[in-house]
C-alpha cells in the first residue's frame, strides 16, 4: 500500500484500482516527462502564479502535479465500480451551515454549487449525487466524440445526478425537474462569455465566467462554493460554504470576486492539486487590449 494512503488511515485500496494507479502513473511519466506534453504551460504557469518562491519549489510543485493527475485518471476510470458505501469513505462531506438540509416546499429554491479544477472534481460530483440524487444538475461541456461522451456520461450519473449541457441552460433549465442544485466547475476561460469579471488572481489578471452570479440572481438562489481537499491518495473532503444568501442584492461581480479569492485560498493551500496544464490565462485585460490596438 502507499506510504501516503497507509498515513492517512484511509480503507483499503481495491485491486482493480491499484492496478489503474500504477498504469496512469507510466502514462502520464510518458506523457508529460518524457514526451513532455504542455510542459511549457505548466511551467509558465507556475512562474506566473508564484513568482516568490525558488525553481526548485515550482519544479517539485510540477512533478506532484503530475503524479495527483494520474491518480485522478485511474479514479475516474475506477468510479464505474465505486460503490455508494466506499465513495461516502472515501469522500468526507461537510456541511456546517446545512445547506444540503430538506427545505419546507415554500421556500424551497434552486441553489448554483461552484468548484474548481482542484483536486478530484468528477468524484465530487458523484459524493454530491449521493446526497441530491436527480436534485444535483451539473452543467457541462459535451464531448465531440460519442465514446468519449458516453464514458463521462455514464460515470457522472451512476448516483442518479442530472447532466445539462451549459449552452442551452436558460432554455432547458425549466425542463429539469426536482432539481434543488445546479452545479458547475467555474473556473474556466471565459472566451465566448461576453461579460467577464476581471480581478487579481494568482498574482496576474485573470477573467472569470459570470454565469454562476447571473444563473444565482435569476433563480434566487444562493452561490455555495464546494471546496475539495485532498487527504491522501485516493481521498478527498469536501465543504459546502455559501458565497451569496438566498435573494441578496450584490454589486455586479461581487459574487465572482469572492468565489475568486476562496478558490485562490484553496490552490495556495494546495497548489499541486490545481489544473496547471490549462492554458488559463488566454486572455488580455481591457487594459493591455486598448494598449495593444
Amino acid at each position: 500500500m502507499p506510504d501516503d494512503m497507509r498515513l492517512a488511515g484511509g480503507p483499503p485500496e481495491p485491486f482493480a484500482l491499484r492496478c489503474r494507479y500504477a498504469l496512469s502513473r507510466l502514462a502520464f511519466e510518458l506523457v508529460y516527462r518524457l514526451l513532455g506534453l504542455r510542459r511549457g504551460v505548466i511551467r509558465r504557469n507556475l512562474e506566473r502564479s508564484f513568482p516568490t518562491i525558488d525553481e526548485t519549489s515550482r519544479k517539485a510543485i510540477a512533478r506532484e502535479f503530475v503524479v495527483r493527475q494520474s491518480q485522478v485518471f485511474a479514479e475516474i476510470d475506477f468510479a464505474r465500480w465505486l460503490a455508494e458505501g466506499e465513495l461516502r469513505q472515501r469522500v468526507r462531506l461537510i456541511d456546517p451551515q446545512g445547506v444540503l438540509a430538506p427545505a419546507p416546499e415554500s421556500t424551497r429554491r434552486l441553489d448554483v454549487f461552484i468548484g474548481g479544477h482542484q483536486c478530484n472534481f468528477e468524484w465530487l460530483l458523484l459524493r454530491l449525487s449521493l446526497e441530491l440524487g436527480a436534485g444535483m444538475v451539473a452543467l457541462y461541456k459535451p464531448m465531440r466524440g460519442t465514446r468519449a461522451e458516453q464514458y463521462f456520461r455514464t460515470r457522472r450519473t451512476r448516483f442518479g445526478a442530472q447532466l445539462l449541457p451549459a449552452k442551452t441552460v436558460t432554455r432547458e433549465l425549466g425542463t429539469v425537474r426536482n432539481a434543488r442544485a445546479l452545479g458547475m466547475i467555474a473556473d474556466q476561460v471565459p472566451r465566448t462569455s461576453p461579460e467577464r469579471h476581471w480581478t487579481t488572481f494568482l498574482r496576474q489578471p485573470t477573467a472569470f465566467f459570470k454565469g454562476p452570479e447571473r444563473l444565482a440572481r435569476a433563480l434566487r438562489g444562493r452561490i455555495v462554493y464546494v471546496s475539495m481537499r485532498r487527504l491522501g491518495r485516493g481521498r478527498y473532503e469536501i465543504e459546502l460554504e455559501p458565497l451569496t444568501q438566498a435573494g441578496e442584492r450584490l454589486p455586479q461581480g461581487e459574487a465572482t470576486e469572492r468565489y475568486a479569492r476562496v478558490l485562490e485560498r484553496d490552490i495556495e493551500a494546495d497548489p499541486a492539486g490545481w489544473w496547471w496544464s490549462h492554458k488559463r490565462w488566454k486572455l488580455k485585460p481591457p487594459e493591455a487590449e486598448v494598449a495593444s490596438g
